[in-house]
Parts: C-alpha cells; structure tokens; sequence
C-alpha cells in the first residue's frame, strides 16, 4: 500500500485543523497516511487515530538550543516519523552534517525518517552524482542502524516544489530506479522511495503510472482535506 505523506509546512492554524479533522474523520483509510502538522497541533491528529511525524527535529537530544525541539519532547506528543532534509530547511539551516546526527537521534529512538533528496536545478539527465552525494553523506554515520523499514527515501526534485511542475515519467522512474540500485549495490538495503514535488490531484494519474513509486509526499495541496479524500480514494 502506498504511503501518503501529508506536509503542512508552516500553515493551518487550529480552526482550520479542527475543520480538516472533521472533513476527514471516518472518511479515510489510516494505514497509509500520516500527516505532518507544525508541531502546536501534532497531538490533535494524533488523538484522532491518525499516524503522525514532525516536519524535523534537532540534531541534540536535549539542551540549550533555543528554538528547537527535542526528539523526545516531539515522542511525547506521539509522532512515529519525522521528515530530515527537507529542500527549505537545507536551504536556511542544515547542511550535510546535522542530518546525519538527525537521522542518527531519529533512528536510536525507533522514530522512522523520511530523508528528503533532489537536485535543485531542471536537467535533461539524472544528476546521480548529487543524489549520490546526498545519500551517502546521510548514510556515512548511521550503517549501523539503518535497515529496510525505518528509512524511506522522497525524490523531491527542488525546482519542481511549488511550481506546479513535474519531471517527466521517464525522468521519475529512472531517477526512482538510480536510487533504489545505488543503495542496494552500496549499503544492501531495499528501500521505499516516494515522489514529492507539486503532487496533485491535476497530475496524480500521471504520477500513478510511474514504476517504483512507494508513495508520495505532498505539501500545498495537502492543505485541503478534501484533496486528501480524492488521493486517497485514487490509490486504494
């Protein structure tokens, strides 16, 4: 079953996540999704029945880092999944180094991470040296307690994010393809790959017919729950 990621990012405040609850509840299969709201309104999706994650967590396990949250703090409010490297928060915070202690903390607290990855300008071929890059230096520090169901990899190509745009099938499928062989042949994991970047309900048909996608992760149009209901219904 594929999963459906749900990226809030920073939107939606609680009338709007009371409504969407509404909307949704007793309308829609668990198992496959999992929703990420900003941090105030985990515990409300959870409380529902829902699976949730964070949108991130900090590279310490506790501390003086003003602004952040603890994986521990962020278990308390139940989260199972937490997404680490994502495009934005490469772009203003992380480099190379803080998602790998991420991942580190994550996966040593039993807490699944979708590691985002993708190249940031449009190409006519596969950047595999990038994706490469990004695998391996998330991977580098963590072998030890990676394994084929607590890691999940999303392609988010970064000039697709917001766009409206989406690579071509082709495109997607050979890039799927690239990363799943790389971190077989390299780590010998077998990993989810989801797809991430201007999901919709405009182009998820397209996005369907795509060999190897596990899911996908979806942020603007995940803001409206009936949205959701209509993915949903597409990939029972």
């Amino acid at each position: 079953m594929k999963l459906i990621c749900c990226n809030f990012k920073m939107n939606l405040l609680k009338k709007d996540i009371i409504n969407y609850l509404d909307v949704i509840n007793n309308k829609i299969k668990k198992d496959n999704l999992i929703f990420f709201p900003s941090i105030p309104y985990i515990s409300m999706f959870n409380e529902a029945g829902f699976k949730v994650g964070s949108q991130d967590i900090s590279f310490k396990e506790l501390g003086s880092i003003t602004g952040d949250t603890s994986i521990l703090q962020l278990k308390e409010l139940g989260i199972s999944y937490t997404i680490i490297g994502h495009s934005e928060r490469r772009e203003y915070f992380d480099d190379d180094k803080y998602i790998s202690n991420k991942i580190n903390l994550a996966l040593t607290n039993s807490i699944k991470v979708i590691l985002c990855i993708g190249e940031k300008i449009k190409q006519e071929k596969i950047d595999t040296e990038f994706l490469k890059k990004e695998i391996d230096e998330a991977f580098k520090n963590n072998l030890n307690l990676i394994n084929n169901n607590n890691l999940i990899i999303a392609y988010e190509p970064i000039w697709a994010i917001g766009s409206g745009e989406i690579p071509s099938n082709i495109c997607i499928e050979e890039t799927i393809f690239f990363i799943k062989k790389h971190i077989f042949d390299k780590y010998k994991i077998n990993i989810n790959v989801l797809y991430g970047g201007s999901v919709s309900l405009d182009n998820i048909d397209i996005l369907e017919s795509v060999k190897g996608i596990d899911g996908y992760l979806i942020g603007g149009c995940s803001l409206k729950p009936e949205n959701i209901l209509n993915i949903s219904s597409k990939l029972m």
